[in-house]
């Protein structure tokens, strides 16, 4: 009886059991992960995602390894900044260095964090379109080789690096890429660029490429900070480790670069190295001192004064604009020009993508002068210490037309 009994029930606890084992997993918001390997998915997937929403994955694999993560499905509304529906991965749970920005269609190769912790973070608006991600993260071993998204290990005697995208279009926004070269231990490194554009900016403060003698980021150890679109000099690693970290913010994004490396006997190194390492400073201007915000300077009457010719020489920058944005910074405004020309640069820290080029002032007094967005405009100023422009009363500002650009080239030549 026994016998007869288990030959009915058991193939259909089988079938049942098989059946659960197979059915598909329910993704829901956000959740913690542990383990060597798991699923992350967007909720609801395969279905539509839901709009309004953010959900953060936390992954943690053992330690002694990394977490690797990859996307098999990537269907989120497109955008070129990733500005709407997207997904970011972080390289750690708290205030991790982000690893990279996704959107669309176009899936990445592995990101891989630098210790074993992940966090995954997806954020919808009000509009949604596509049915969201799958990917599957995993542990492996620090330096593992696999198809990354961008850096990694490098120990080949030559060997190339480059931007995500190179050639076919431009670097993506909200990237980090960290490439280590390893040299043997009686070899140096030397590191140069072939082709390079990287948003620009005085000081290098957004999208910028950074390189650090050894393998860890370390300001003292770095050899210099590039951005603009001028190739940098050689680089000579003074040991047999190189750190090159690539880094885009969330703004404007350019064509990239492409880079090579190769290993050099130390003997050899030293002859080419007779000169510093090439290095990126901040310009030295002599700079009028930047105004603050003062309730009795926005008091005074707002009436420009003097001329073109009278201000020029005084003024640490003179550029020519399009006001694109202006916000409200308590009784200031910061506002944002998309630049016509420049006649003189005076240490103002200006953005590139492209041939397109803009700036950020702050107008100190909010009434004085007024500015309206949509409008161009002759501006002459201060810059403070990061290159940022200060427009007070005391400076030169008024509409721009097309016959004062040749006033302003006469004055570009004149000397102060």
């Amino acid at each position: 009886m026994r016998i007869f009994v288990w030959n009915i029930l058991g193939p259909l606890l089988s079938t049942v059991i098989c059946a659960q084992r197979n059915q598909r997993p329910v993704f829901t918001c956000g959740g913690n992960f542990t383990g060597d390997m798991g699923f992350i998915g967007s909720p609801g997937y395969p279905a539509v995602y839901p709009a309004n929403t953010k959900c953060v994955w936390r992954v943690t694999v053992p330690q002694g390894k990394v977490v690797s993560l990859t996307f098999r499905v990537l269907d989120l509304e497109s955008d070129s900044l990733c500005r709407y529906d997207f997904v970011d991965i972080y390289d750690g749970h708290i205030n991790g260095q982000r690893l990279g920005r996704f959107c669309g269609t176009s899936r990445p190769g592995a990101l891989v964090t630098n210790s074993n912790k992940m966090q995954v973070v997806m954020v919808s608006d009000a509009n949604t379109a596509g049915s969201g991600f799958l990917a599957v993260y995993s542990a492996v071993r620090p330096n593992e080789r696999g198809d990354r998204y961008c850096g990694g290990i490098l120990d080949s005697p030559v060997g190339t690096l480059k931007t995500p995208n190179w050639p076919e279009k431009d670097y993506p926004a909200g990237v980090t890429c960290s490439w280590h070269i390893v040299a043997p231990q009686n070899q140096t490194i030397e590191l140069w660029f072939d082709k390079f554009d990287v948003e620009r900016d005085n000081y290098c403060r957004y999208d910028h490429v950074a390189v650090y003698n050894g393998g860890e980021k370390s300001e003292g150890r770095k050899i210099g900070k590039f951005c603009g679109d001028s190739p940098p000099g050689r680089v000579y690693s003074d040991g047999n480790h190189l750190l090159i970290q690539f880094l885009s913010d969330l703004s404007l994004t350019a064509d990239g670069f492409i880079g090579h490396y190769r290993f050099r006997s130390k003997s050899i190194t030293t002859i080419y190295n007779t000169s510093p390492y090439p290095t990126v400073t901040a310009p030295t201007t002599t700079r009028a001192t930047a105004l603050t915000y003062s309730e009795a300077l926005c008091k005074q009457k707002c009436k420009r004064t003097g001329t073109l010719e009278t201000h020029y020489c005084s003024s640490s920058f003179v550029i020519t604009g399009t006001l694109i944005s202006a916000v409200m910074r308590g009784e200031s405004v910061l506002a944002t020009f998309s630049i016509i020309s420049v006649y003189k640069e005076g240490g103002l820290a200006i953005q590139q993508a492209g041939k397109s080029m803009s700036t950020r002032v702050v107008i100190l007094c909010k009434k004085c002068p007024l500015v309206r967005r949509g409008l161009n405009y002759i501006v002459m100023g201060q810059t403070d210490e990061e290159g940022q422009g200060i427009i007070s009363p005391y400076n030169f500002m008024m509409a721009f037309k097309v016959k004062k650009h040749r006033d302003l080239s006469v004055l570009k030549n004149m000397r102060c």
